[in-house]
């Protein structure tokens, strides 16, 4: 069974530490783990490609 893959955005500056939360507390349950990944933008490393493909490239990915 391929894991449900969860995009969570807000405003760049708004509800970064609380993306983070989400990102670390469904990586760390071990049930939730073992179902769901989590995208958030600031795990995506400074690439040569523009942020906003890269964003609607991993939105186009997620199930959610």
């Amino acid at each position: 069974m391929d894991r449900i893959r969860l995009f969570v955005s807000s405003v760049q500056r708004e509800f970064a530490e609380e993306r983070r939360v989400i990102r670390d507390y469904v990586q760390g349950d071990a049930l939730l783990s073992r179902f769901f990944d989590v995208f958030i933008f600031e795990d995506v490393p400074a690439a040569d490609r523009r942020a906003d493909e890269v964003f609607l490239h991993e939105v186009d990915r997620s199930d959610v």
